[in-house]
């Protein structure tokens, strides 16, 4: 459990986390010398916390090896300074807590820099609050009263009303035996609450500190917002993208094997890249998943009702992001502006990239860093370039505002009847690879294989897409009982509205699962239903079937249309005529001016270049490595090669070609 200081200047922080733990957290030479907190400091304490079985490790991972042995874990606690020209400090120390100490004198009470702390612990969704009236023993009853009703006004009406007060005199020690037994009866819960499954997503760390140790060299530390670190593992700092390993890592304090999410930790990081780009205070420590930059933000933004104007369109503000500080250009996605006491979607568009995921949590203050003007949490740390405002954008935001990954994507998949972008999803939401999965097959969603990544498709619009389909193959053979049946194109053209390649890849998936059922057979590039054969004329009958007994013994090098014609004793005029009609009904397949394939013979073509393409480890094949393949010479590879592009079959990149649909 990780617990931050919060309060006006002088009000004895530092005192009382000094009564807790024993530890003076004002490290600096300037702090000792002014008698005031300039910086984040640091202390812990062991009040004997009992990890559990697990303690939001991973399965099978025994949490006394993960916490070096110990059975108990020691509570963390961050020491903030309270002067309103620090406050960038401050908001880099709760940027990632589980509970705040909110501390307030007796004899002054409740003064401005309480009033913000307090707004921005509510700013930053802090579970917690746990008040301490300190300097009890320097006021009469009578103003230790009037303290508690002006804290009680304070807190009304806000998310910590019912916050424990605990009066304290902490030279003496009074008060303070009750505060810690509290705190460790919530380190308790929490620790209850974290037990199995609750470090989920990938490993996040805001760095807070770093700096160089002789002998050991790279030093970061931090809060894990998500996740789990263990000693070897591959990491990256971000947003700059420098890669470094783990070798070896303190978890509240303690030297450890592992850390996980609610810990504090520090990180001994080595890699040559470090050198080049050293982690600064702001940065992210991250897997290497997690790692995706961004400076576009959509926001779900709660102007404070203490201002004096609104928030207006492309206003300037300092945005505070775990223990970042950048430029934010902000402006209001659902209305002219943003009023004091209003909350609405918002866009932030930042100076620099930042490491952010959806849910996490940020405060906005003037561009001069005088005052706090709002907060909120981030939406989509993705947001689109264009059409941000767009009614249809605001409900997709609307959706993936909704509280927890499943009912986000039910909603999503409901309204997205080409599916969406699972790989989009999963690195807005921090999802891994595993709960991405268990969330797909717990909502019975179909994932479909693109060129762009794979997409997730709701069972009732797949169900609309097979309903679709064949009811357009119906109408197709009616009208035309002489054709096979449509190619794709023809298809798409049919259907209408499959002009993006996430409809494009649905309506192939659908049509595999289609053929795969019996429903549809596919010849070639043709499709057609499974009673279907196409009512030719009697001439045209026999001429294919003289045609097919030409073209079938030649597998995979047919002959020369003019071959062909002299073959079947045809004038080459009339025999072009016959088989671009036939090629026309889809019972030919014309692959270049002088040669003309048989369906079947052109899925044995594609069948080889998927083939090939598996085989390699970028799934792409070349020219030479089909034609040996397949036997067919250099000439012809190219016309085949050339076909499956035109066709929409393959890729070509300039150097390999790569398999489609």
């Amino acid at each position: 459990m990780i617990i931050a200081t919060a309060g006006h200047v002088d009000h004895g922080k530092t005192t009382l986390v000094q009564s807790l733990t024993g530890v003076d957290t004002d490290r600096l030479a300037e702090e000792k010398r002014r008698g005031m907190t300039i910086d984040l400091g640091f202390a812990y304490a062991d009040l004997g916390i009992d990890l559990g079985h697990g303690h939001g490790l991973s399965p099978g991972l025994d949490p006394s090896a993960a916490a070096g042995g110990r059975s108990s874990e020691p509570l963390g606690f961050v020491g903030v300074p309270g002067h309103g020209r620090f406050m960038r400090n401050m908001l880099a120390g709760v940027a990632a807590i589980d509970a705040a100490l909110l501390v307030v004198a007796a004899d002054d009470g409740p003064m401005p820099q309480t009033r913000e702390h307090l707004a921005i612990l509510a700013l930053l969704g802090v579970p917690q609050l746990v008040v301490a009236l300190t300097k009890a023993d320097r006021v009469g009853a009578d103003r230790l009263a009037e303290a508690r009703i002006e804290l009680a006004a304070l807190l009304a009406g806000g998310p910590y009303a019912l916050a424990p007060v605990f009066a304290l005199a902490t030279p003496s020690g009074v008060g303070v035996a009750a505060l810690r037994q509290h705190l460790a009866e919530e380190a308790r819960r929490l620790a209850q609450l974290r037990l199995a499954g609750q470090c989920l997503g990938h490993f996040r760390l805001a760095i807070d500190r770093s700096f160089t140790l002789a002998g050991a060299g790279r030093i970061v530390t931090g809060a894990v917002l998500s996740g789990r670190v263990q000693v070897g593992d591959a990491v990256i700092v971000s947003p700059h993208g420098t890669a470094a390993r783990v070798r070896s890592l303190q978890a509240q304090n303690q030297r450890a094997d592992a850390a996980h999410t609610g810990q504090r930790c520090a990180l001994n990081l080595i890699g040559p890249e470090l050198k080049r780009a050293e982690p600064v205070r702001g940065d992210w420590l991250v897997a290497a998943a997690a790692h995706a930059p961004t400076d576009r933000l959509d926001v779900w933004l709660h102007a404070l009702a203490s201002e004096a104007r609104p928030l207006t369109e492309r206003a300037l503000l300092q945005l505070h992001l775990g223990a970042a500080a950048v430029n934010a250009t902000v402006s209001a996605l659902d209305a002219a502006a943003l009023a004091p006491g209003q909350a609405g979607w918002a866009r932030l568009l930042l100076d620099r990239p930042v490491a952010s995921v959806h849910g996490d949590r940020f405060v906005l203050r003037d561009a001069a860093a005088n005052r706090t003007v709002a907060g909120g949490r981030v939406v989509d740390p993705f947001g689109p370039a264009r059409g941000r405002s767009r009614p249809a954008r605001l409900v997709q935001l609307a959706a993936l505002g909704l509280p927890g990954p499943a009912h986000t994507l039910t909603a999503l998949l409901d309204r997205s009847p080409d599916g969406i972008d699972l790989a989009h999803f999963a690195q807005g939401r921090n999802l891994r690879a595993d709960e991405l999965d268990h969330l797909l097959q717990t909502l019975a969603v179909q994932r479909i294989a693109s060129a762009a990544g794979p997409l997730g498709l709701s069972s009732a619009h797949s169900q609309t897409w097979r309903h679709r389909v064949l009811a357009t193959l119906d109408d197709w053979h009616a009208r035309q009982p002489d054709n096979l049946g449509p190619d794709e194109p023809a298809l798409r053209a049919q259907l209408g509205g499959v002009a993006s390649a996430a409809a494009r890849a649905v309506l192939r998936a659908t049509l595999a699962a289609l053929v795969e059922a019996g429903l549809v057979v596919r010849e070639g590039l043709r499709h057609r239903r499974s009673g279907h054969q196409a009512q030719l004329a009697e001439t045209d009958r026999a001429l294919l079937a003289r045609v097919v007994a030409q073209l079938h013994p030649a597998g995979l090098r047919p002959p020369l249309v003019g071959v062909l014609a002299t073959a079947l004793g045809l004038p080459l005029p009339a025999l072009l005529a016959d088989l671009g009609r036939l090629a026309q009904q889809g019972l030919l397949v014309r692959v270049a001016t002088n040669r003309y394939y048989l369906p079947q013979t052109v899925a044995a073509l594609t069948g080889h270049a998927r083939a090939l393409a598996n085989e390699s480890p970028d799934g792409s094949y070349d020219a030479a490595g089909y034609r040996d393949r397949t036997g067919i010479g250099r000439n012809l590879t190219v016309q085949v090669l050339e076909f499956l592009d035109r066709a929409g079959l393959s890729r070509f990149d300039g150097l390999r070609h790569h398999p489609l649909g």
